[in-house]
């Protein structure tokens, strides 16, 4: 909120919450009163007649600052901040605990076996992986975690069972303590742990199931205190030794695989020709990345089993009817940007691009549906950063495929040959000095992406014998997961059309086509779909309860494409009303007295057509069946237009009052 004084030139604002920050506006013919949103503000958005950037975020802030912000889909649902843009529902996060049905159904259901108590109205579910950010497993950014179960697993186990896996503390561990963020003010590791066994129980987990869960966690961590010394051979080589024998001890343990082979596998590489087998020392680095690989391996083929194996649970089979949700983060733009972040805000994009066709023909039903002169709208179209990503063949995502199919290339003549096929893209920016990045101008703002470590990322592999390592555990489980990842790789024979037969070995799909891939088949379950859109945006950077930082939000509503859609409705004709609330508002305009039961429709008519010529073209305003539509300029000039009416009314009114006034106290001898 703002008070401000005004000159004939300048007008002085004085931010409220602030009082020290003062602004000063010059360009005045830009300045317009903000709508009034009542003291609640309005839950349906599109009731917004004032539809722009500032109405968007003051009506978020008002609902916010209000207790009255609540608005529930149904009575018995959680309870979160929402407010609604068409098919669009903007969740702000309230930073409290809401109960979902009540105290009485969460306690009916709690600690109970899946399947004992009546299902209610969803029957069933099934869940889809698209992306598992990988590289967090091993590294870290500066006040970041790793995944919260490792934290949750080292508070949460009791003593006994933390001897049994060799855990101690969170700093004792490298994956865990690179980011140095490893406590999270607010997050109780030991109470979510103990969450996480009650989930497992009600879906029915074995505690075999959930010791060989706990033991690959577990030795995670203690590859990741692997560390090796440089150890010279003949012939000028360079290998390594093992820096340290208990975490081997522990991993081989909790694992249940040969130490000798885990000593093997970290230390040389094996290749097989002609039936022989060649043992070739690593370095020190192929060592540290043949470590973080097994380590990735074991988390993500964890994370895969896990989702099949609640899948097997909770899935019903086919159902004709069903509600899918799409839970993704939006665009992520940090320091330093890698393939993660390129793979996840293409996604966005791609869904964005989904957004905007959805939108459109949302509008143009509503045109179509009152029967007003309407040509398509013209709108940002994102698709030209889509194909800048993926076209075939020189998308940036698939230069990267070429480029990991080839042993020889590195991640610099990867970046070439994005700089050479996109130096003409607009999109596309090269750095100015000779870094490791390129920029893509997204619809929400460019991002510069770090291409180091694009190539193995993509790439994701695993040599054979470490394969076949794993797949040696005793642990029943630990072993069929690493089947799959065997039977994807083995040799096929195929039959040439002259009857000869070759053995070929099918090249292993890398993590970006998988991923389009499967974002493809999500695009085409989509359009078959009636979409509903959730933005949730975060208040503040605190978690605090009730605390809305403005440019925060702002941010998020820019990232999130909200202000996209704002941009498209100002393009048609965001200010729509009815007949009946237009005629109302501006039949002041009209000059003279308005007859009695005249049609709304034609007060609407009269207050436009009554104007000055060219001052309302029928290009800024449209009469549908129910509704008048007007550009935002319009709208404004009549804002003006109303006000200076009502003003000259309520000053010719106080005018004659006064002098009423005047000449009654002068009769009756009052004047003085």
């Amino acid at each position: 909120m703002a008070e401000y004084s005004s000159c004939c030139h300048s007008q002085t604002l004085k931010e409220l919450t602030k009082p020290s920050q003062v602004f000063t506006l010059t360009n005045l013919s830009s300045v317009r009163r903000r709508q009034d949103l009542g003291p609640t503000g309005v839950d349906d958005m599109i009731g917004l007649s004032d539809l722009n950037e500032a109405s968007l975020l003051w009506n978020l802030k008002i609902r916010y600052d209000k207790e009255m912000i609540y608005v529930q889909i149904l009575q018995e649902l959680v309870s979160i901040s929402k407010t609604y843009t068409g098919s669009i529902l903007v969740a702000v996060n309230p930073y409290r605990m809401f109960d979902i049905y009540g105290l009485d159904m969460v306690k009916k259901y709690e600690g109970q076996i899946l399947g004992t108590l009546p299902p209610g109205v969803i029957t069933g579910a099934k869940i889809t992986e698209y992306l598992l950010e990988k590289s967090r497993i091993v590294t870290q950014a500066h006040e970041e975690r790793n995944y919260h179960v490792f934290y949750e697993l080292l508070a949460g186990l009791p003593a006994d069972r933390k001897a049994k896996y060799g855990l101690t503390t969170p700093d004792k561990y490298f994956y865990l303590s690179q980011g140095g963020g490893w406590q999270l003010e607010g997050k109780y590791d030991g109470e979510d742990f103990q969450a996480l066994l009650s989930a497992m129980q009600v879906l029915g987990f074995t505690s075999d199931e959930q010791d060989t869960i706990f033991r690959i966690l577990s030795a995670v961590l203690h590859l990741g205190n692997i560390y090796f010394h440089r150890k010279q051979l003949r012939h000028g080589q360079e290998g390594v030794e093992m820096g340290t024998d208990a975490e081997i001890k522990w991993a081989s343990h909790l694992l249940q695989i040969d130490e000798v082979g885990i000593k093997r596998a970290l230390t040389t590489k094996i290749t097989e020709a002609r039936n022989e087998r060649v043992f070739t020392p690593l370095n020190i680095n192929q060592a540290l990345d043949v470590r973080d690989a097994v380590a990735k391996a074991l988390y993500s083929s964890l994370f895969s089993w896990l989702v099949r194996r609640i899948n097997h649970i909770i899935h019903k089979g086919a159902r004709k009817t069903h509600i899918s949700i799409l839970d993704i983060f939006g665009f992520e733009v940090f320091k330093e940007n890698s393939f993660e972040q390129l793979c996840i805000n293409y996604a966005n994009e791609k869904l964005q691009f989904y957004f905007n066709k959805h939108i459109f023909k949302l509008e143009q039903q509503e045109y179509a549906k009152e029967k007003i002169d309407w040509q398509n709208i013209e709108f940002q179209d994102n698709l030209p950063v889509i194909e800048l990503v993926a076209r075939k063949p020189v998308g940036i995502l698939h230069l990267l495929d070429d480029e990991s199919n080839f042993p020889k290339a590195t991640d610099q003549s990867y970046l070439e040959k994005c700089h050479y096929n996109h130096a003409l893209n607009e999109l596309y920016s090269r750095p100015r000095l000779s870094s490791m990045e390129f920029g893509i101008q997204h619809y929400a703002g460019q991002v510069w992406y770090s291409v180091e470590g694009f190539l193995d990322k993509n790439r994701d592999t695993l040599r054979n014998d470490v394969v076949e390592l794993l797949i040696s555990s005793r642990l029943p489980m630990l072993s069929e997961m690493f089947l799959d990842v065997r039977l994807g790789s083995e040799n096929k024979t195929l039959t040439k059309a002259n009857g000869r037969f070759v053995t070929m070995k099918p090249r292993t799909p890398t993590v970006s086509a998988r991923f389009n891939d499967s974002l493809t088949h999500l695009m085409e379950g989509m359009a078959k779909c009636n979409p509903w859109f959730v933005r949730c945006i975060k208040p503040n950077t605190d978690k605090a309860a009730l605390k809305l930082d403005m440019p925060c939000v702002l941010e998020q509503l820019r990232y999130s494409g909200m202000l996209q859609t704002i941009r498209i409705r100002q393009q048609g004709f965001p200010v729509r009303l009815r007949f009946a609330h237009f005629a109302e508002r501006y039949r002041c305009l009209i000059p003279g007295q308005v007859p009695r039961g005249a049609p709304s429709k034609e007060i609407c008519r009269a207050v436009l057509e009554r104007r000055k010529a060219g001052s309302a073209s029928r290009g800024s305003y449209q009469l549908g069946l129910t509704k008048i539509f007007l550009k935002e300029a319009l709208e404004q000039t009549l804002e003006e237009e109303r006000y200076q009416t009502l003003s000259f009314a309520v000053v010719t009114l106080q005018r004659y009052v006064r002098g009423y006034l005047s000449r009654r106290r002068w009769v009756c001898g009052q004047w003085f």
